[in-house]
């Protein structure tokens, strides 16, 4: 779903189409999705009752700086444990 919404925002209806899902299914995605931070609900102006999904870039940003920082992190420590071993082994 959130690739889905990488284009633009979408209405649940959309959300659902690609999924074989029920339009009460994705809701309750969406609400997850929604309390976690990833995407918010804006109403449409046409006629005000209906949603529109959007991302939440903020949330997705701060995910992937944690996940870049310790993939570094780990990277590094298991560089250096490497070469520990090749010296170890000689």
């Amino acid at each position: 779903m959130l690739a889905n919404l990488r284009e633009g925002s979408l209405t649940i209806s959309g959300l659902a189409e690609p999924f074989s899902m029920s339009f009460a299914g994705v809701a309750k995605h969406i609400e997850v999705l929604t309390a976690a931070g990833l995407v918010r609900k804006v109403r449409t102006p046409e006629d005000g009752r209906s949603f529109r999904i959007e991302l939440q870039n903020k949330a997705l940003s701060e995910a992937s700086a944690w996940l870049t920082y310790h993939q570094k992190f780990w990277t590094n420590k298991l560089d250096r444990l490497g070469e520990f071993i090749e010296e170890e082994g000689k």
